[in-house]
């Protein structure tokens, strides 16, 4: 089933009933958002997704000395990357909680000749002490493309031992970065640098243009953080952290978080203001280059021993 990576995938169905899924949204900044992923991820544009994994996968399956081919797509939405991940020669399988979604990936399975097996439904998200439906090490690399920021800490610390035992291999993340002046889900300018008890009643307050709109309950579910922050919340639970190198990262990189810049009108001129941001002060406290990315592109190592474990 192996394609080019730049082949678009087939999606006519699938764009059709998605995009009439999120019609309620029209109108606000998350709708715009979602359709050109849409897009993009289905490769109706110039996007870079289908190169990227088929240059991130062997990467990482070179580096971690990974004898299998087998993906776990957690929180896979409505599974573009996971069909995208199967057509580059993957046995990649997509598990989520939403019912709806999972039967759109679904509409985009059967298009691509993706069997419905690989979209799995997520029963057991929201028990106290959940467990993934699979066996132990069924899985040479977990992705979490775009999901850490929608799991609170509290989720994320029980659900690291499960992501740590169905792994035989490492775990991908993707995750927008805390340091980001302006927040991809709403749009707003420096939400994500506000504590949660001012963030989520700002973005009520902002109205319907600015609402989040995919969350069950509409409210902002976003929980960023800086790697600092997660580096902290895994340590405990025995992993290391590697970065992975700029060739293989994405979005790909146009300027790490160092400036602040905004285009203002002067006496009808256009003028291009900059200002350092404090972010340079974490590399002199020892935090790496990667941190001060405005996406964190990581590896999760399990450390396999006592001795790393207390690394």
């Amino acid at each position: 089933m192996a394609s080019h990576p730049t082949e678009p995938l087939k999606a006519e169905k699938f764009l059709r009933a998605a995009i009439e899924y999120i019609e309620p949204m029209r109108g606000t900044h998350i709708h715009q958002a979602i359709c050109r992923d849409y897009m993009e991820k289905t490769g109706r544009t110039d996007s870079s997704y289908g190169s990227w994994l088929s240059n991130v996968l062997p990467y990482l399956s070179s580096r971690y000395r990974l004898l299998g081919k087998r993906v776990l797509d957690f929180g896979c939405g409505t599974g573009e990357l996971t069909v995208r991940m199967r057509t580059l020669g993957y046995e990649a399988y997509g598990l989520d909680l939403h019912e709806k979604h999972l039967s759109l990936a679904g509409i985009l399975a059967a298009e691509n000749d993706v069997p419905p097996e690989a979209f799995i439904l997520n029963k057991g998200a929201g028990a106290p002490h959940p467990k993934l439906p699979f066996p132990d090490q069924s899985f040479d690399i977990v992705t979490l493309f775009s999901v850490l920021e929608h799991l609170s800490d509290a989720n994320l610390r029980t659900l690291l031992p499960e992501l740590r035992r169905v792994c035989r291999g490492i775990i991908y993340v993707l995750v927008p970065n805390r340091l980001k002046p302006v927040d991809d889900h709403t749009g707003l300018q420096f939400i994500c640098w506000f504590p949660r008890c001012v963030a989520v009643p700002y973005v009520r307050l902002r109205g319907f243009a600015r609402g989040y709109h995919i969350s069950v309950d509409a409210t902002w579910d976003v929980y960023n953080r800086t790697f600092r922050r997660i580096k902290s919340i895994l340590r405990p639970f025995g992993f290391r952290i590697d970065f992975i190198p700029d060739d293989f990262i994405f979005p790909p990189l146009q300027d790490a978080l160092t400036r602040l810049t905004r285009r203002v009108s002067i006496l009808g001129k256009t003028v291009t203001l900059s200002l350092p941001t404090p972010w340079n002060r974490l590399l002199n406290w020892g935090s790496p280059p990667q941190a001060l990315y405005p996406y964190l592109n990581m590896a999760w190592v399990p450390r396999r021993s006592d001795q790393e474990a207390r690394e």
